[in-house]
């Protein structure tokens, strides 16, 4: 009966340190679950990007994300801008960059695995993710014949791409609301496929000058050797396949976003 007595206390003594471990495992155990971001970086190139980030487990989550661009005049891009003011004329891809207008829409999901000790979307990750895009794309082609006359050719396109690829980036819960996602870098490549065609009289021209179109034409996007642009040049004008690979780069951009 006295050793029973005289372990009582001991046993009482331990509970309140067995709650406050309980409490402390809880505590850890509480993160926000959901994260909605705006990708700042991709403003400066008219870019509008959102993403939905839901943690599925303490170090998991799963991402989706939409991007849109509004019909651009991309010589108007400040960036653009910028390159037009450095080079001052003579480059002929930045002059190309110059005469297009384009618009699009992407649409992302991916898996995020982080690493770290503390519990949810924050640390280094490593994102596996699939893309889905749409494109559309007005091209003023000017095309120099034989006589050093020339001709404009309004080229409209339209192409769908879908693929995969990893990221690396590292994302930061500040005062427990606030996230600053860093995509380090990433990648991926899928299938590219779409059409083009450019309603124009070139019944004026030689097939001299009709044989060398067609020559400029497909060799615009050449990846990997494959030339992306399959054309065909008639008297009405321009038709043409696009069949490629997607390929794309994600990184060194940074989204600020509100976690809850």
């Amino acid at each position: 009966m006295m050793g029973i007595m005289l372990s009582a206390p001991a046993i009482f003594a331990q509970i309140p340190n067995s709650i406050n471990q309980d409490e402390a495992a809880a505590t850890e155990l509480k993160f926000p679950k959901n994260n909605v971001k705006i990708n700042l970086s991709s403003l400066a190139l008219n870019n509008y990007s959102f993403f939905l980030e839901r943690s599925l487990s303490r170090k998991i989550s799963f991402s989706a994300g939409f991007r849109t661009m509004p019909t651009t005049n991309l010589g108007e891009l400040a960036i653009v801008k910028k390159l037009n003011d450095k080079i001052n004329g003579g480059d002929e891809i930045l002059t190309g960059i110059n005469r297009m207008q384009t618009r699009g829409n992407a649409y992302t999901g991916e898996f995020r695995f982080y690493g770290g000790k503390k519990p949810g979307a924050r640390g280094i990750y490593l994102a596996v993710y699939g893309r889905y895009a749409q494109f559309n794309h007005n091209y003023n082609y000017q095309f120099t014949t034989a006589n050093n006359d020339v001709i404009s050719i309004p080229l409209k396109s339209k192409a769908n791409g879908y693929g995969g690829g990893l990221m690396l980036g590292k994302q930061w819960l500040v005062a427990k609301r606030v996230t600053f996602d860093w995509y380090i870098l990433g990648g991926h490549y899928g299938k590219l496929s779409g059409s083009s065609s450019g309603v124009k009289d070139l019944s004026s021209l030689s097939p001299a000058d009709i044989q060398k179109l067609k020559q400029n034409l497909d060799d615009i996007l050449v990846i990997g050797g494959k030339h992306v642009l399959a054309s065909t040049v008639n008297n009405q004008g321009i038709s043409g396949k696009i069949d490629g690979p997607f390929v794309g780069v994600r990184g060194l951009g940074f989204s600020l976003g509100i976690a809850f």
